[in-house]
């Protein structure tokens, strides 16, 4: 009722804008007011109409692509600005490019197995047997002769010609027991409780040869030969 009230009570006059007579405040809360410039801008305060009245750049609400426009005109600017600034940096500092110090490359980590790779020759037969997972024959020989020879599955090697062996057969010749000269260590039993224990000693099966040799086999799960004691590595299985 007090809407109806105040509408009937307002005269034209009161809500026209071009009128002298023209009332703000009942311009606002009425019904029939209406506005004389239909697409005139809208501006968030006052303040902002102040501005725009000065200033051009000022976007009335409800224009969002001319927002969206302008912050991308100012981000192209603003890459511009810095790619300017990065160029004038390095002609700046162009004539101290030599003091500058190096920067170190960082070297390749070089073991065993990178050295594996690029091994050629002999070694390369080597290299194949650890990727074929090929079985060898290796005969070494200790300081008087050849001592025996060894079957096995080479894991690694290196340039010295050492060798880490798994699953081994190994096969040598002996005196027999009344001949060999036993070290008084090796007659001692190991005491129960020592590294025996945890990894214990490969069986030694002998068979007699005649002529006072005997012939031992045993098998060992993995062995590391050094090089120096390796005479000849034939390739088994291909």
């Amino acid at each position: 009722m007090s809407e109806q009230n105040s509408d009937s009570s307002t005269s034209e006059s009161e809500i026209s804008a071009c009128s002298s007579n023209f009332d703000p405040l009942k311009a606002l809360y009425s019904a029939k007011t209406k506005i004389p410039v239909e697409n005139a801008p809208m501006y968030e305060n006052l303040a902002q109409y102040e501005i725009a009245q000065k200033k051009k750049d000022v976007i009335p609400v409800g224009h969002s692509e001319q927002v969206r426009k302008r912050e991308e005109e100012k981000e192209r600017k603003r890459l511009q600005e810095e790619k300017e600034l990065q160029e004038k940096n390095k002609q700046r500092f162009a004539k101290y490019q030599g003091m500058m110090p190096t920067v170190r490359r960082l070297k390749k980590t070089k073991n065993l197995l990178t050295r594996i790779e690029q091994m050629e020759g002999p070694l390369g037969v080597l290299k194949d047997c650890v990727d074929q997972r090929l079985r060898i024959k290796v005969i070494t020989r200790n300081e008087r002769g050849i001592r025996g020879d060894l079957h096995a599955t080479l894991i690694a090697f290196d340039k010295q010609w050492n060798l880490a062996l798994c699953d081994v057969l190994e096969t040598w010749k002996r005196k027999g027991p009344k001949k060999r000269k036993i070290p008084p260590g090796l007659g001692t039993p190991v005491p129960k409780g020592t590294a025996a224990a945890i990894s214990p000693v490969p069986v030694v099966t002998e068979k007699p040869l005649g002529k006072g040799w005997w012939e031992c086999t045993r098998h060992i799960p993995q062995i590391f030969v050094r090089g120096e004691h390796v005479v000849l590595i034939n390739v088994v299985e291909r």
